[in-house]
């Protein structure tokens, strides 16, 4: 499921939720963090050496809450598993925030690169159904890195 580096940038969590599947993920900004998430999901679904670079996606996204954002970026990869049986081994994140007095804006704009699921080739793992909000968080550690913890429904 995890090959060597990626080790330090999400581990699973197999105590955390029965019958479904926990992650954790870091980075040292938001960026990275929306990336490494990225990498556990699809690391759950596919072994990601077997996948090659064939097709390109774009994600956009808009939140005022980076929680909420964080979610929907990964509802996405999903949807893009269900809908177009795309798979991905390479994302690229960039969150900006904007602030005023009235409300936080969170920006990702994420770029994908997979290819479509190929039973024969690919080393599948989970079918990765949801992600849910069931101990879903973000936060940012006393040394200014991210860490999120995730549930999926499998």
């Amino acid at each position: 499921m995890q090959n060597a580096k990626l080790r330090n940038k999400f581990k699973f969590l197999p105590d955390i939720a029965t019958a479904d599947l926990a992650f954790e993920a870091f980075g040292k900004d938001a960026s990275e963090l929306f990336e490494n998430a990225g990498l556990a999901l699809e690391s759950a679904m596919v072994e990601s050496d077997s996948l090659k670079t064939r097709e390109v996606k774009e994600i956009n996204l808009k939140n005022e809450n980076l929680e909420n954002l964080l979610s929907s970026f990964l509802e996405e990869l999903v949807f893009l598993k269900d809908s177009e049986q795309l798979l991905f081994n390479s994302i690229t994140c960039e969150i900006r925030s904007e602030s005023n007095s009235r409300k936080n804006s969170y920006e990702l704009e994420s770029k994908l690169g997979g290819e479509k699921i190929n039973h024969k080739k690919h080393k599948l793992g989970v079918d990765v159904k949801a992600v849910t909000k069931h101990l879903f968080k973000i936060e940012q550690l006393g040394d200014k890195t991210y860490h999120c913890l995730v549930v999926l429904d499998v």
